[in-house]
Order: structure tokens, then C-alpha cells, then sequence
């Protein structure tokens, strides 16, 4: 049987950082492809680079060397404009320490997002109650990130993450 073609195809990635007169390589030549559907484990011990792999795929960070492709589009030479576009319309982030904007109640800020993609106020909060109630929380879309424990901090995370129904 013939597969299918990767949806996200990374290239020998390698990612440096300078940290005065060092250079640290946290990434060095790693290449991976993800088709649709497919569930992928990116495991390994502390200081394994997950996080830095998972940043570059995701368009959040750019490689010191390698590229990465979604649907066989480059995205590492993307302006940063580009690539704020791309990263609304296809990606959706959870991140482990929530980035929730602290001023915003749970509804406003998985509206947050859709306001960015131009989704239009009429569409936005039903959007966002619906998701809020899918996880669990449709009770407490009006509490601020410090009113929520943890687990309900993520999954207002979880919510924004769909908001914008990436691919």
C-alpha cells in the first residue's frame, strides 16, 4: 500500500542557542514526518529538546538550520507575518504553563484568537461557550485565569486551542 504524502515534514532541524561565548545545540539534525491522522509520541529524558521540536513544528520558533513543511508549503522561510497567518489558520497550541492573559475571563480568551482568524462578535462566543462546555467548564466562562485551578486553567487552554478549528 502506498502512503500518503506527510502533512508535516521536518527536515534535518538543528537549533542553537548562543549563551555568551557558548553555543548550545539543542537540536541536531532530528527529522520527522506526520500524516493526517497519525498519532506521534515525541518522547525522551529532560533536555531532550521536545519542547524545541515541538516550537519549530509548530511555527512558533525558526531552526538555526532545516526546514519545515506543512502540506509541502515551507514555513521556515516565512516573513513573521506569514507565519503569525499560518500559525491562526492552522495550529492550535496547548502549552504546559497555560499563557492565559490574566485580564481576560475563560470566554474571552478562547475568543481571543478567533478575533485574530476574523471570525465575526456573533460568532465568536457562542464558539467559545460551546467549546468552554465541551471541556467541562461551561459554568465558568466568566472566571479569570487566577479563579481556576490548574486542570481548569489547562482546559480553557484545550478550548483556544479549537477555537479557531485548525486542520
Amino acid at each position: 500500500m502506498l502512503k500518503s504524502m506527510p502533512n508535516i515534514s521536518a527536515k534535518n532541524l538543528v537549533k542553537e542557542w548562543e549563551l555568551g561565548d557558548f553555543v548550545v545545540r539543542a537540536l541536531d539534525g532530528v527529522s520527522l514526518d506526520v500524516r493526517e491522522r497519525e498519532f506521534l509520541v515525541i518522547k525522551g529524558p529532560s533536555g531532550a529538546g521536545r519542547p524545541t521540536v515541538l516550537n519549530l513544528l509548530g511555527g512558533l520558533d525558526i531552526p538555526t538550520e532545516g526546514d519545515v513543511f506543512y502540506d509541502r508549503v515551507q514555513i521556515t522561510s516565512m516573513s513573521e507575518e506569514s507565519l503569525a497567518t499560518f500559525r491562526c489558520n492552522n495550529t492550535g497550541f496547548i502549552f504546559q504553563s497555560f499563557n492565559l492573559i490574566s485580564a481576560l475571563s475563560a470566554v474571552e480568551n478562547v475568543m481571543f484568537p478567533m478575533e485574530m482568524a476574523g471570525f465575526t462578535p456573533a460568532e465568536r462566543l457562542p464558539r467559545a461557550r460551546q467549546l468552554l462546555e465541551r471541556v467541562g467548564l461551561k459554568d465558568r466562562d466568566e472566571h479569570l485565569p487566577f479563579q481556576l485551578s490548574a486542570g481548569e486553567q489547562q482546559r480553557v487552554c484545550i478550548a483556544r486551542a479549537l477555537a479557531n478549528n485548525p486542520p
